[in-house]
């Protein structure tokens, strides 16, 4: 809540499904809970809440700004709606100050936001709230926070201290097996899976399970140490994003196969592009000609292969072969020599994962 208070400075009120309160910030001392409880006791209302629900709220997945309504006496008002696996567990009220205005673009921002209160929500409500709270600070909280998290979870269950492996997933199925902890973290599902013996069966029918309907899973690093987790989980995540981005390296992405793009876990993506997007990298990103980047990448998935490369791209033998002598004239790289194939096609993997020219960056 204060975090979205902060980015749009304005006041919010989280509302429940059934329009209750469960929590408000202030922006500032003028906006009480006095008032938003007269935030409250509008939408709940019988003729207010009737109106705001035939605005869309109840079934929108992007926010929703709902007009005034002299006969009922409400104010104009912005919704975020508060979802999780498909489902409405609430509203987010967005109350800036009578001279302020709030973009389409600063709340689209505040979105993921939206989407983990709707995360935890989902799991208060499958009676799995506490351990979605205990799993937020073993993953994602600071060392002191995430330290006190495992010490928890070992002292309450066995299983916690086996070996173990993180599971990222836009599943949204809480597991129950024996040894599998899933929580919703925000709009993805963090799985935990412990592995009590050598043999890695519990973990394929976990990522076979949370993978199956077109679902993608991220398998982070194996573990024994609890406080290892967070680490696991940020592989995990990692995988998910070059999923996103190389659709080819799905629906199952394994952190310890990732090979180049595990460069990416090191650093900020702001100094992996400045490390590998090199002039001659940029080049070809820039370059208006895409067939050229397309061979390029094709050239070196196909580990240089001049059979296998025209096959991939549907061109004939000396079409490549005029490809690639452009791509050496735009980017100045001689592709015979080692140092040169590696600079670009170390440039071009990974800068599509940290948003190089002419792409999206993940993050």
């Amino acid at each position: 809540m204060a975090r979205t208070r902060r980015h749009l400075g304005a006041s919010v009120v989280l509302l429940g499904s059934d329009f209750e309160m469960i929590a408000y910030s202030a922006r500032s001392i003028e906006v009480s809970e006095d008032h938003a409880q007269s935030v409250v006791r509008q939408a709940t209302d019988a003729d207010t809440r009737t109106w705001i629900v035939d605005c869309g709220i109840a079934y929108a997945t992007r926010p929703v700004r709902t007009p005034a309504n002299r006969n009922t006496g409400s104010k104009a008002r912005i919704c975020l709606p508060v979802r999780h696996g498909g489902k409405t567990y609430g509203f987010l009220f967005v109350l800036p100050d009578d001279d302020a205005s709030i973009s389409d673009r600063e709340l689209e921002e505040v979105m993921p936001l939206a989407a983990q209160a709707g995360a935890l929500l989902a799991a208060d409500a499958s009676g799995n709230g506490h351990a979605a709270g205990v799993f937020a600070d073993l993953l994602e909280g600071d060392p002191g926070r995430s330290s006190a998290a495992a010490e928890h979870l070992r002292a309450s269950e066995s299983v916690y201290d086996s070996e173990f492996t993180m599971l990222a997933t836009d599943h949204s199925s809480i597991d129950r097996r024996s040894g599998i902890t899933a929580v919703p973290m925000g709009p993805i599902t963090a799985v935990f899976v412990a592995q009590r013996d050598s043999s890695s069966a519990t973990l394929r029918s976990a990522v076979e399970s949370y993978s199956a309907g077109g679902n993608v899973v991220g398998v982070g690093g194996t573990y024994s140490d609890l406080r290892d987790a967070g680490r696991s989980w940020r592989q995990a995540r990692l995988c998910l994003d070059v999923i996103a981005l190389e659709p080819s390296k799905g629906p199952v992405a394994y952190w310890d196969q990732l090979g180049v793009y595990r460069l990416a876990a090191v650093a900020s993506a702001e100094l992996i592009a400045e490390a590998v997007i090199t002039p001659a990298v940029r080049a070809l990103f820039e370059h208006r000609n895409r067939d050229l980047l397309v061979t390029a990448e094709t050239f070196f998935d196909k580990g240089g292969d001049i059979a296998a490369s025209t096959d991939a791209l549907s061109i004939h033998r000396q079409t490549l072969y005029y490809r690639l002598r452009r791509i050496q004239e735009l980017t100045t790289l001689d592709l015979s020599i080692g140092q040169d194939r590696l600079e670009l096609h170390v440039g071009l993997s990974l800068g599509r994962l940290v948003g190089a020219p002419g792409t999206v960056n993940p993050s």
